[in-house]
C-alpha cells in the first residue's frame, strides 16, 4: 500500500501523546523552531485513535508555543514497522493506543516507528500555524 503523504493540519490538543519526552530535547527543538520560524517535520499520528506515533517532542513544542494547528501525517499501524524499545516489556500498537487514550505516558523512546519511505519535510511558516485566521486547506498539501 503506498504511503499517503498528505499533510493534515490538526490542533495539538486533538493529538494524544503516549510517551514522556526528554526535556533538553524539547528545549533545543523549541529554540530551533523559534529561530528558524519554520515547522519542518510533520507529526505522524495514528489515523483512527489520534495517538502520536512519532513527534512527541514536536507536539510539546507546539503546545508550548500555543500553535493553533500543526502539520501531521495520518497513518495506520499496518503502514509502519512498529518496534518496542521499552526496557522491561514488549509493547504492541494496541498497548500504545490504550496508553494514549487513557492519558498515560510510557517512558521516552519506548517505541520506534519505521516508515516504508522517508516522510516529507514540510517547511511551513510558524506564522501560519500560530494564527488561526489563516485557513489552510487540510488536504491540499501533498508532498
Amino acid at each position: 500500500m503506498p504511503l499517503d503523504k498528505s499533510i493534515h493540519f490538526m490542533s495539538p490538543q486533538a493529538l494524544k501523546p503516549n510517551e514522556e519526552v526528554i526535556p533538553e530535547r524539547v528545549e533545543w527543538l523549541q529554540q530551533k523552531v523559534l529561530h528558524e520560524q519554520l515547522w519542518r517535520v510533520p507529526i505522524t499520528v495514528d489515523r483512527l485513535s489520534g495517538s502520536i506515533m512519532d513527534g512527541h517532542h514536536r507536539h510539546l513544542v507546539a503546545c508550548r508555543l500555543g500553535l493553533a494547528k500543526v502539520p501531521c501525517i495520518l497513518l495506520d499501524y499496518d503502514e509502519v514497522e512498529f518496534i518496542s524499545t521499552h526496557p522491561s516489556r514488549a509493547l504492541t500498537p494496541k498497548c500504545v493506543i490504550e496508553h494514549a487514550q487513557a492519558g498515560q505516558r510510557l517512558p521516552a523512546k519506548s517505541t520506534r516507528h519505521q516508515f516504508v519511505r522517508p516522510l516529507p519535510n514540510c517547511n511551513i511558516s510558524l506564522k501560519l500555524l500560530i494564527d488561526n485566521s489563516y485557513q489552510l486547506d487540510y488536504h491540499a498539501l501533498r508532498i
